[in-house]
């Protein structure tokens, strides 16, 4: 990479962007940074913690936790998309929550780092650049995406994935490996629609370099064919194992629920106004009515002007790509509230699978700041005149705009409208998009280096703190103190049930409460939730559990969840409670108390007399209040023809052991009879009597069973993943060829091939 153009201040090095970015971050999360509070809010405390939680302690065991018997009563969980993603592997073996949170800010830095060295890539100044990189971290977007981590990661990777593989079609050589490595990295990190985007603008890219003769098509296809072959290579050991799982899931290709969380038909306005008929949650943050995947996508008042002005003033190739696909991503976030999502969708019936269209709206983050660092790029090399003059106005019409929004809200507010915080945020970003576009302005002609420093650094200032008091607590933190395990043992209950001992189920009424809390107090709410062994909490407790928070879960235990917890008018008896092994049983009032129950059946049991019948028939039995699982077992009746047993039986089981991928027992039948697991059925089982195989049977709806004969038998069942075993092979073979071609290229010449180069130069 080129040092700084002549119009830019000396000191503005790539090193120096990283110290001010890193000090940014920082500045922003000063306790974070020190390890003294942890991000909890969403997805980050609720999933993805004790998902990590977990993972560490089932390594630090020694065992591969191929699956999860703590939610869903089991489910596959190295098969779901994110758990590959190597980071998150280093992350186990570091103290945590430390290592998470300092995951998060490495990534926001990484992303920043990333989008500054594009942006020198296709030939902007050091100041331009770093202005880009520094509006890419702090925005609206990105500090939502705190909430859920894998799009955090997703961004940061995102631009070194634009940069690498439009490098290795043109150039080839080392950019294979690089570019396959990155693009690898971005898959892993489970956000599909951000690779789906990053992919359609890199094809767009690829194919106006075409049309422009820039790039042949013969060798630029067979380097793409390359990188994108090593790429899903190095992603098969974990690739292979989701597609199996997606198949076997609740989301698969004919998951037919609502597409939910659009952007409003109105919600272009929160690019400029923050809070435009928003509502503050009990617990402080905002969000958007309608739409609560991003608390905001407010990228700037500021950088919006400018990456306005980059389009205008320079009509070229890639400005009118950006604008092109910022465009077509806010159109397609609408989702049915617009006219394009719905014809996309009719055309390609896969993308249905993601039901967030405000998603579409991640990706601006991208274009934008490369737009807005076009302009200020102009403005510094440029002897027009007029540029200062025009950015003025656009500034003053963005006002004249952000006003009448201002008084729209007032006029026509939504019921949990809150107009005064409306109105003073919106003066805000008024007053700090006006002082970013002076200082812009200003550094055309400053008179010594010294101000030029201090306009610089000025500027680059304005964009975190827009971005930090936009939409208050967009991201907040809590002390470390309240993700520490074992909170149900300091509670003063009595010891939960062990693996294999019985679960806890939490009470569908009491779910409720939990999915719409009121509780202001942001801590306690969150401290109610510990209690209340939410999502997957549990997890940092150890305790198995009914339900759970996994994204994917295997589809007949799916559809019994769904009927019980999100279905008007569904119920269960105290038979289904007992086969689940329900050892405590939340109150319908009060989430965080807990009752012990007794006579629940243990998680294997034996003799139970088969009725076969349909899966509609046997999930009304077995919600039905006089369901006895002591006695009776439904299995489906495809099964009919190899089960012989007709009778309840005789049969005692003795010395359970169980472990993630393993169970085992003891089993004395007086005569052939059934053994049923209350644990989730899943294709990837194998049953075992005496070491022989025997059929795995799907039992009542969502569970295991299996035929013992007469006799005393040690029965085994073993979760095995070929599809793992198969993409290991295949991941270790990608990254071998990635490594040869590394090493048999020649190193790519220090300055590189700029994309667009000949297009900005006729410009």
């Amino acid at each position: 990479m080129s040092d700084a153009k002549p119009h830019d201040a000396e000191w503005l090095t790539t090193r120096t962007f990283l110290l001010i970015l890193a000090a940014a971050l920082i500045f922003a999360f000063p306790r974070v940074a020190l390890g003294l509070h942890t991000f909890f809010y969403r997805d980050f405390g609720a999933l993805g913690y004790p998902g990590s939680i977990f993972m560490r302690t089932s390594l630090l065991q020694g065992t591969l936790p191929l699956w999860d018997p703590y939610n869903h009563c089991g489910a596959p969980y190295l098969a779901q998309m994110g758990q590959w993603y190597p980071p998150a592997w280093l992350g186990c073996f570091l103290p945590l929550p430390w290592a998470e949170n300092f995951s998060m800010l490495a990534h926001l830095w990484w992303g920043g780092f990333g989008l500054f060295w594009l942006a020198r890539r296709w030939g902007m100044g050091n100041f331009a650049s770093a202005f880009a990189g520094m509006a890419y971290v702090f925005n609206g977007v990105t500090l939502s995406c705190l909430l859920w981590g894998n799009y955090i990661a997703s961004l940061a990777w995102l631009p070194w994935v634009i940069g690498c593989v439009i490098a290795a079609w043109r150039q080839g050589g080392r950019w294979l490996p690089l570019a396959a490595f990155t693009s690898a990295m971005q898959v892993l990190t489970a956000t599909p629609e951000i690779t789906l985007l990053s992919w359609i603008f890199l094809g767009a890219v690829w194919l106006s370099e075409l049309f422009s003769r820039e790039t042949g098509l013969g060798i630029s296809l067979r380097r793409i064919g390359i990188l994108v072959l090593l790429a899903a290579g190095i992603t098969m050991v974990q690739m292979l194992p989701f597609f199996d799982l997606l198949a076997h899931s609740q989301r698969n290709t004919s998951d037919s629920r609502a597409v939910i969380w659009s952007m409003p038909a109105w919600g272009w306005a929160n690019l400029l106004v923050p809070l435009f008929h928003c509502y503050q949650s009990p617990q402080g943050p905002w969000f958007q009515n309608g739409q609560e995947f991003l608390a905001s996508y407010y990228l700037g008042a500021g950088v919006l002007v400018l990456g306005i002005a980059g389009m205008w003033w320079r009509h070229q190739r890639l400005a009118l790509l950006l604008a092109g696909m910022t465009l077509f991503c806010w159109i397609m976030a609408l989702g049915p509230n617009g006219f394009l999502y719905e014809r996309v969708k009719s055309i390609f019936p896969l993308i249905g699978i993601a039901r967030f269209p405000i998603k579409f709206a991640i990706l601006t983050v991208l274009f934008v700041p490369l737009l807005a660092a076009r302009a200020i790029e102009h403005l510094q090399t440029s002897r027009d005149k007029k540029a200062g003059r025009g950015l003025c106005i656009a500034g003053v019409v963005i006002l004249l705009l952000m006003a009448a929004l201002a008084w729209a809200a007032r006029q026509f507010p939504f019921p949990l409208d809150h107009w005064p915080a409306t109105a003073w945020n919106a003066l805000g970003r008024a007053v700090l998009m006006a002082v970013l576009l002076a200082g812009i302005v200003l550094l055309r002609n400053p008179k010594s280096g010294t101000a030029r420093r201090g306009l610089q650094l000025m500027v680059l200032a304005i964009l975190p703190i827009d971005a930090l008091t936009q939409s208050p607590m967009i991201a907040p933190t809590l002390p470390n103190q309240v993700l520490a395990p074992g909170i149900w043992q300091a509670s003063g209950k009595p010891a939960p049930p062990k693996l294999g001992e019985g679960r806890i189920m939490v009470n569908p009424n009491a779910e409720q409460q939990l999915l719409y809390s009121r509780v202001a107090d942001m801590n306690a709410d969150f401290i109610g939730k510990r209690l209340a062994e939410w999502y997957n909490l549990n997890l940092l407790d150890g305790i198995p559990k009914v339900t759970g928070a996994l994204t994917l879960r295997p589809a007949h235990f799916d559809v019994l969840e769904q009927f019980l917890y999100y279905t008007a008018g569904g119920h269960c008896g105290r038979g289904l409670v007992d086969f689940l092994s329900v050892a405590w049983l939340s109150a319908p009032d009060n989430p965080a108390q807990w009752e012990a129950r007794t006579h629940f059946l243990p998680v294997i049991t034996a003799g139970q007399r088969p009725v076969f019948a349909n899966d509609e028939k046997t999930l009304s039995a077995i919600t039905a209040y006089d369901f006895d699982p002591r006695k009776v077992v439904y299995l489906p009746e495809a099964e009919r023809a190899g089960v012989t047993i007709t009778n309840q039986t005789t049969c005692a089981v003795a010395q359970a052991r169980f472990s993630l991928n393993q169970v085992e027992a003891d089993v004395n039948a007086a005569e052939p009879g059934l053994v049923v697991l209350s644990q989730s059925y899943y294709h990837l089982w194998r049953a075992f009597v005496d070491e022989r195989p025997v059929p795995l049977l799907r039992a009542n709806l969502a569970f295991q069973a299996l035929t013992v004969p007469a006799g005393a038998h040690h029965i085994k069942l073993i979760y095995r993943d070929p599809n793992l075993e198969l993409g290991g092979i295949v991941s270790l073979l990608a990254i071998m060829v990635g490594g040869a071609i590394w090493f048999g290229s020649p190193r790519p010449a220090a300055n590189g091939q700029k994309v667009f180069d000949r297009a900005d130069q006729a410009g």
